[in-house]
């Protein structure tokens, strides 16, 4: 049997303890309700969200809004990609792009949406500026009318970033969030909008907190699976499955959650699948889904072409809605004595199932069986909760 586990990379536990010591300090002030109006070299703007910051140099903010420039995916998730001209080009700054001070550069870029059928491309200006002790980056939307602004992006006509100095000394500052809105409101008028800046915020402050330790990365992501390819997959069975299914639910689980995570998750086995059955060039690989739940997952996985079965305990109501070849078991399952044939096992939020899967995939009579574990609650093999305590650095999951 073959199987592929990706490791973490050591961390440097002494920093991490450090730099969630730093996060603990995050008191941010929120000015969604009012209006909070400032003068800027005299241009008014209205902060959204403000936060203090100890012993982080403006390098350590310009070093965060270079990589949210470069890849506006980070922070704006509907955007796909990217594509920003040759930054060695310092272009005419806009009508409204030199009023935070004097511009050290000033960048177009193009955002990418992942509805590409259905979302239009934004092209946007990026202006950085500064003014006495302190450094701004705008963001600025290059369209003929308001109506132009697509939905994944603020209802704004500009929005930056500020780092701000509050001592001589450079060793305190505050980080800010501004906007120049279409209209009063139009940058916080629902939840949603409200609660996209306060993440923002805080997305801006940890980022600028870990430049300062210096960023370790945990680990290794799309390794696998190339993020374009999962992607295109994920859209395509959104589009083909999710509405039906978030509305015909008859559960009286949220729809939502569970629609959208198996979609996701059957995206990321199916071009897996494709990838190994192209590269190999046999036959299509069989599966088995353990502790299955609504077997929303198993009649996708059929639906796409893919042979295999899921067992639960019990049935559930939505089972019933399946077409007839979707095979979903209702019986008790005995790990120790259970062997199947399936090439893949699958233990997705398998509770007391989850540490046997790589156990049951070891048994299958499969010459190739591979298995794939989604945990939720670490259980031991007797069916017991294990309480497990990550150090700095560590997942609970990793630790699993």
């Amino acid at each position: 049997m073959s199987h592929q586990v990706l490791g973490v990379e050591e961390v440097n536990t002494a920093a991490e303890a450090l730099r969630i010591a730093e996060f603990a300090k995050f008191k941010p002030a929120y000015y969604l309700e009012e209006i909070n109006e400032i003068q800027i070299n005299g241009s008014s703007w209205r902060m959204l969200a403000s936060v203090d910051i100890e012993n982080s140099e403006e390098d350590h903010f310009l070093a965060v809004v270079d990589k949210w420039t470069l890849s506006a995916e980070t922070i704006i998730p509907p955007v796909e990609r990217t594509v920003v001209d040759d930054l060695t080009k310092r272009q005419e700054p806009s009508h409204n792009g030199a009023d935070l001070g004097l511009v050290n550069s000033h960048i177009r870029r193009t955002l990418i949406p992942k509805r590409k059928g259905k979302d239009c491309w934004l092209e946007e200006d990026v202006v950085v500026s500064k003014l006495d002790s302190s450094t701004y980056i705008q963001f600025i939307p290059r369209v003929t009318n308001s109506s132009d602004i697509p939905f994944y992006y603020p209802q704004v006509a500009t929005y930056g970033f500020g780092y701000i100095r509050t001592d001589d000394n450079c060793t305190a500052c505050t980080l800010v969030i501004l906007v120049r809105e279409l209209a009063i409101g139009s940058a916080v008028a629902t939840k949603k909008q409200r609660s996209v800046w306060q993440d923002l915020v805080k997305k801006l402050y940890k980022w600028t907190v870990t430049e300062r330790f210096g960023y370790q990365k945990h680990s290794e992501h799309d390794v696998i699976i190339g993020y374009e390819q999962y992607t295109a997959k994920y859209h395509q069975l959104k589009a083909k499955y999710a509405q039906r299914w978030v509305e015909g639910w008859t559960e009286q689980t949220d729809p939502k959650k569970f629609v959208y995570e198996d979609i996701a998750i059957a995206s990321w086995l199916l071009c897996l699948w494709e990838q190994d059955t192209d590269a190999q060039d046999n036959n299509q690989p069989t599966f088995v889904d353990l502790g299955c739940g609504n077997g929303f997952l198993v009649y996708l996985l059929t639906s796409e072409g893919y042979t295999g079965y899921g067992i639960d305990q019990c049935a559930r109501k939505i089972w019933t809605q399946y077409d007839c070849q979707v095979d979903l078991r209702a019986q008790t399952l005995e790990p120790f004595n259970f062997v199947t044939d399936a090439d893949w096992v699958i233990g997705n939020h398998a509770d007391e199932l989850a540490p046997w899967v790589p156990i049951i995939a070891a048994k299958s009579t499969s010459p190739s069986a591979k298995f794939v574990v989604i945990p939720c609650c670490p259980h031991d093999l007797s069916g017991k909760k294990m309480p497990l305590k990550a150090s700095a650095g560590q997942s609970k999951y990793h630790i699993y």
